[in-house]
């Protein structure tokens, strides 16, 4: 997550224009807090804000609450292969706005995806999701991002902001995801889940429980093709069942889909 990295410059300018309203010296510190405490137990850095700094190009709907914000973060040598980690949104519950002591009606919390600035979940929550991405930026660059930058849940229509149309099918999110990948330039995309895949490649999600070179795809921007591999959220959310049939199709029969590490280092086989 160190900044001093050759797109940090145009990346900080997209999420200003996009994502926060903030001025950039406070992108910078989030970042540089995530760089010094990454690796300190016990060290909560999230950022709280008033929910009035989310950009209006996010198009958050009024009176919706648990809102969350993740940052793209990146590991490991940027000369090396380059690969994409994709998946979803910021999830947020009230939980981690108990926690952070934060109101879950009018303020944000900013973070990354899968929490991999906090060692605690590194170490807990997400340690499926940091030994894949770990094992993987020991011969790539890894850089982590979701295809939604916010999440909310509207309480009124009990529905999360992925599986609401009036914020999903806007454009905007595509296009500010297509701008990351200018700025990087992948060689490879691993998806989380079929919403992802879905929004990337502007056509439908084939069935991810099948043997992973039937649902690879190619994925054309800058007038290069990327290779895109789709896989099942690693996340306890996920079901067993999916996940055996997935392990079962890549004859990785020896993996209990209830170990996520396991499946993260299965993975790893599939996809190294």
């Amino acid at each position: 997550m160190n900044r001093n990295i050759i797109f940090y410059d145009g990346l900080k300018e997209l999420i200003v224009n996009n994502v926060l309203s903030l001025p950039p010296y406070e992108i910078d510190k989030m970042y540089d807090s995530w760089e010094l405490d990454k690796n300190k137990e016990g060290i909560k850095t999230n950022f709280t804000y008033s929910d009035e700094i989310i950009h209006k190009n996010q198009n958050i709907p009024k009176g919706v609450s648990l809102k969350g914000i993740d940052l793209p973060t990146w590991f490991g040598d940027i000369s090396k292969k380059k690969v994409m980690i994709l998946g979803i949104d910021p999830l947020r519950n009230e939980t981690v706005f108990n926690r952070e002591k934060s109101n879950p009606e009018n303020e944000v919390i900013v973070g990354t995806p899968y929490a991999l600035h906090e060692y605690d979940s590194r170490k807990g929550n997400c340690a499926a999701y940091w030994t894949l991405i770990e094992n993987l930026s020991k011969d790539n660059f890894v850089y982590c991002t979701d295809i939604f930058k916010t999440y909310y849940y509207d309480k009124i229509n009990k529905k999360r902001s992925y599986l609401d149309k009036r914020f999903n099918n806007q454009g905007v999110h595509r296009e500010l995801l297509i701008s990351e990948l200018e700025l990087v330039n992948p060689d490879m995309i691993i998806v989380f889940g079929k919403i992802a895949h879905k929004l990337l490649l502007n056509k439908g999600c084939p069935k991810i429980s099948q043997e992973i070179s039937r649902t690879k795809r190619e994925f054309e921007y800058n007038g290069q093709m990327t290779d895109v591999y789709t896989v099942i959220h690693l996340g306890g959310g996920a079901y067993n069942s999916h996940m055996l049939a997935f392990l079962k199709a890549n004859e990785l029969n020896d993996i209990n889909p209830g170990d996520r590490i396991a499946c993260a280092k299965g993975y790893l086989k599939l996809l190294t």
